[in-house]
């Protein structure tokens, strides 16, 4: 009853979410102006007199549907995303939010957890650990192998921690690769971590099961509705669901084995108590993913996450995390005198400077050159900045 309960909760918010989106869309070409949200939630009570399935559902559920929406558009109209693009029910993740009336109620001896959904109920669950706060909202989250999880957002009412003065001697820069993940160096010395390769070591299993699901029956018929719209309807067989819930349990798995590698680095580098400032580099992630030789070397590393975990986990405890502009030479610069190697190629891992003579070790160099970021003057840092590549080319001596 509870999962039927949760499945009309995914229908009925993707469903505000996407009429929403039509409206906003109709409204922006007839009039110029983007539709109010608070609007169109007023208008939610009369949907509910049209649609009377839409009462069985949390209203705070589908009016923070409307908001997601909403908040999709100005990310749009402000240049940090792309146009919102409808969702469907055939999407493997599915996900809803309770903003309010929810409660989480921890284990005693001999009993079991159990989260309270409003028009659901206490369901069983399994708590990772206690907290203490405001509960702010919860996030219910169906994954395409099938699991259930619920991420819920807690005020602790705790003031934010005063970052630490940025110092030289307490400072380690970050340089993040393919085969060595990241290397990390601080005064006490560089530290190299590689890269597990959790997608690589899947791969034969990952083949198996896309073979096996390929081969099962699966039909596609298109046809049109009462608006004359095409649409599709998808016809599978039972061992078509079953294979491909066993693909998504392995790409799970990949997925929770990256994130708990990650959550393991970032927990030391934080806790290690000689480093007070990170720096790390201002990647262009979606064009590196756009070249077909680095994308899937590049994607099983987890750049991204690592970056925002370490962010939020340094914030939390007061310490620092500086990016260094896009277009600073991080590989290609002598750490010792500041000449730069221009025609150094990504196949060359060691090099030689033509001034000094030393000789670097690619990552370990950009991680120093990274880690003397922070003694640069703000004109040398605002020529290295993200919307355009270095006036000048001189060498800049540390």
């Amino acid at each position: 009853m509870q999962r039927q309960s949760m499945i009309g909760h995914f229908g009925c918010t993707r469903w505000v979410f996407n009429r929403y989106l039509s409206e906003a869309d109709d409204c922006y070409k007839q009039t110029g102006k983007t539709m109010r949200c608070n609007d169109f939630i007023v208008r939610l009570v009369k949907l509910k007199e049209e649609y009377p399935w839409l009462k069985d559902v949390n209203s705070q559920s589908l009016q923070m549907a409307a908001r997601n929406a909403d908040r999709a558009f100005v990310n749009f109209f402000e240049k940090r995303t792309k146009h919102p693009r409808f969702k469907s029910k055939h999407s493997s993740r599915q996900s809803f939010h309770c903003p309010q009336n929810c409660k989480v109620l921890f284990p005693e001896i001999g009993t079991k957890g159990h989260i309270v959904l409003p028009k659901i109920g206490p369901i069983k669950a399994i708590l990772h650990r206690r907290f203490n706060g405001t509960i702010k909202t919860v996030t219910v989250v169906r994954e395409a192998s099938g699991k259930y999880y619920v991420s819920v957002l807690v005020d602790d009412a705790q003031p934010e921690v005063v970052p630490d003065t940025i110092d030289f001697e307490r400072t380690a820069g970050i340089d993040a690769g393919i085969k060595t993940a990241f290397t990390v160096v601080s005064q006490s010395g560089t530290e190299k971590i590689d890269n597990p390769t959790f997608l690589k070591k899947h791969s034969e299993q990952l083949k198996k099961q896309q073979k096996r699901l390929a081969r099962c029956l699966r039909i596609v018929n298109v046809k049109e509705n009462e608006k004359g719209e095409k649409v599709k309807e998808v016809t599978v067989s039972k061992r078509y669901e079953k294979v491909r819930k066993e693909l998504a349990r392995t790409h799970e798995r990949i997925r929770h084995s990256r994130k708990n590698w990650i959550d393991q680095i970032t927990h030391r580098l934080v806790n290690d108590s000689q480093v007070t400032t990170y720096v790390i580099e201002d990647l262009n992630l979606k064009g590196m993913v756009k070249n077909h030789h680095l994308a899937r070397a590049v994607s099983d590393v987890g750049i991204g996450n690592f970056y925002r975990t370490l962010r939020y986990k340094l914030k939390a405890v007061g310490k620092n995390l500086i990016v260094a502009g896009r277009w600073y030479p991080s590989s290609k610069r002598c750490p010792e005198c500041g000449a730069k190697k221009e025609s150094l190629t990504l196949k060359e891992r060691d090099w030689r400077c033509t001034q000094c003579g030393h000789e670097h070790d690619r990552d370990e160099a950009a991680a120093r050159n990274l880690r003397h970021w922070v003694k640069l003057s703000e004109s040398d840092k605002h020529r290295y900045g993200r919307n355009g590549r270095a006036l000048e080319e001189e060498a800049i001596p540390f």
